[in-house]
């Protein structure tokens, strides 16, 4: 009985730091004054979060999904990209391709974020923080392009129920556009709802038993993906924590911890890729998630620019990095 018991504590010592083992020390303490350009992106930010996202956008609401897809659009042409349409019936996906440098020409790297809201949500953190968020790292990769893989940049459509994980989805329609392609799919890392964050003790939770692994404060941001994609979710936890003095966490999850894959990096575990979810944790911690309050006034914008400008970091070190 005593080495079944040994055994027992020993092998759930080992899961639990399979799922949470990161490199690096995240940030701890008091965050660092912002300099002037990152308090105008933060600016960026809040007026792309109040463009996209001030009422409820989706199939159910045509006219204003079309407002939220035609300012995405137009504000990524304007930064000097060239937007391409991947139509779904009468929605699309928005996409911008950053031409690669020194790479075999089959890998790519995805960062995506869908654009439509909740039924009976007006959308602002989850998932205008999210596509606020590539816009920015879209001006950021015009006026600096990277070297390494391509990257692909993707607004999609059709995240939220009833069309998660349906041939509606833009995401899984991306995702097989690119197998078809013959593309490699190098990472994937999906921006889902980022904007929301508390000191307070006890204003984070999580699914049952992870509360003892992690912190108790909703301060922080996450990577978070499965087991087949804990390579990756450690390079990007390691990548982040060495550029962004900013707090964050990361978790490799089994598949039986459907949380981990409520994105649209689900989609591209669909064809054996590594994806990942960079969030504030969603209902875990946000307490407008999904309904009308979700507006633009709750997001911390100061704050979502620190981690914007922490996933640029990640994204030109994925995108320079070898398999």
């Amino acid at each position: 009985m005593l080495v079944l018991i040994v055994g027992l504590v020993l092998a759930l010592a080992l899961a639990a730091w399979t799922i949470t083992a990161m490199p690096g020390r995240s940030h701890k303490g008091p965050l660092p004054p912002l300099a002037a350009s990152e308090r105008e992106l933060a600016s960026r930010l809040r007026a792309h979060v109040v463009a996209i996202a001030s009422e409820e956008h989706n199939v159910a609401h045509p006219a204003a999904l079309e407002r939220s897809a035609v300012y995405i659009e137009q504000t990524l042409a304007q930064i000097g990209w060239k937007v391409a349409r991947q139509e779904l019936d009468a929605v699309r996906n928005l996409e911008v391709a950053v031409p690669g440098k020194g790479a075999d020409p089959r890998d790519v790297l995805v960062v995506g974020a869908h654009y439509d809201s909740a039924r009976g949500a007006v959308g602002a953190n989850d998932n205008g923080s999210g596509v606020a968020a590539l816009i920015e790292l879209a001006r950021a990769l015009r006026a600096h392009p990277p070297s390494g893989a391509e990257i692909r940049l993707v607004a999609y459509v059709n995240e939220e129920m009833p069309w998660f994980g349906t041939d509606a989805m833009g995401s899984l329609r991306h995702a097989r556009s690119l197998a078809r392609d013959g593309r490699r799919v190098r990472a994937m890392l999906s921006l889902e709802t980022i904007g929301y964050y508390s000191d307070a003790a006890g204003s984070q939770r999580y699914p049952a038993p992870f509360s003892m692994l992690y912190p108790r404060e909703g301060d922080f941001i996450g990577f978070v993906g499965n087991f087949k994609s804990r390579a990756l979710i450690r390079r990007a936890v390691a990548s982040f924590r060495a550029h962004a003095a900013f707090p964050a966490e990361g978790g490799a999850f089994p598949d039986i911890v459907k949380d981990a894959g409520r994105s649209d990096h689900w989609a591209y575990w669909q064809q054996g890729w590594p994806g990942l979810m960079v969030t504030d944790t969603a209902n875990f911690r946000y307490p407008h998630y999904h309904t009308q309050a979700d507006t633009p006034d709750k997001i911390d914008y100061e704050r979502t620019a620190r981690v914007v400008l922490g996933v640029e970091a990640v994204i030109r070190d994925l995108a320079a990095s070898g398999d």
